[in-house]
């Protein structure tokens, strides 16, 4: 091979070099969507309550709508046959559309103590029992919702009635649940609607010791000083309650209606 050949060869290599390296442009553009987010939603259920004992306001079981903590409905010690308590409590879910239920737990029926005139009644008496007192069938409660003003009226509905007795006992026990709404009943509306986020309903709550008799009043401006809508007769309460001690728990809770439309409190 010659020179000039050697040359020419050299040549090609060095623009086939140049070819696969080289760029080539292309006409382009670019869109960018920045930021993009999922963040949860909230819901936070907020209780109130307004108590009244025997006509008279109970600033120590009244507070505004908030977190519970350490707060409670009734702490009463020293009841009398035909004492009587009402509550309004105040429900609000921020922020969200709910369905709300509420659930009463006995958590204790005892004798406590057994007094002499209490054996004369109850001659079971027995201490170190949580559950064989007689307290809990002589009280009487009832659930209704109420218009804010602690009065129960003709044109409001009751959701639930009876004594301590009727709910579930003994250790461990799952207490009543019961819906203010769900998807099958609205205690406020229109049965199938969720409580609106933002909304502020109410619910009266009255314990009787002895036999509580509904008395609906007529709307309008009425005060549980006056008449709460609802008689306390304790005539019929004997001494087996003597010193007997009922506790128990109540709790609210708030699910989210949007895609739980088939939800129903209890299930």
């Amino acid at each position: 091979m010659n020179k000039k050949i050697l040359i020419s060869v050299s040549v090609i290599a060095l623009v086939a070099a140049i070819g696969i390296g080289g760029t080539i442009a292309f006409f382009s553009d670019t869109e960018t969507s920045t930021g993009n987010t999922f963040t949860a939603g909230s819901i936070d259920l907020k209780i109130g309550n307004d108590a009244w004992f025997n006509g008279q306001p109970q600033s120590q079981f009244t507070w505004e709508l908030s977190d519970l903590t350490n707060q409670l409905f009734f702490n009463y010690t020293d009841l009398k046959p035909g004492d009587w308590e009402e509550d309004t409590i105040s429900i609000r879910v921020d922020d969200n559309p709910s369905w709300v239920c509420a659930n009463l737990t006995i958590t204790k029926d005892s004798d406590v103590t057994c007094t002499e005139p209490e054996v004369g009644d109850d001659p079971n008496c027995a201490t170190g029992n949580d559950w064989n007192g007689e307290l809990g069938k002589e009280l009487s409660f009832i659930f209704w919702a109420d218009d804010g003003d602690n009065v129960l009226e003709d044109n409001e509905q009751v959701v639930l009635s009876g004594s301590p007795s009727d709910l579930p006992s003994g250790d461990g026990n799952p207490g009543q649940t019961f819906p203010i709404v769900d998807s099958q009943f609205n205690l406020f509306g229109t049965n199938g609607q969720p409580l609106p986020g933002q909304t502020t309903v109410h619910i009266g709550k009255a314990f009787c010791f002895g036999t509580l008799l509904q008395t609906p009043v007529a709307p309008g401006p009425n005060s549980p000083s006056d008449n709460p809508g609802f008689t306390c007769d304790g005539e019929l309460v004997n001494n087996a309650s003597q010193s007997d001690s009922v506790m128990g728990n109540m709790s609210f809770t708030a699910v989210q209606s949007r895609n739980n439309a088939n939800f129903v409190c209890g299930n």
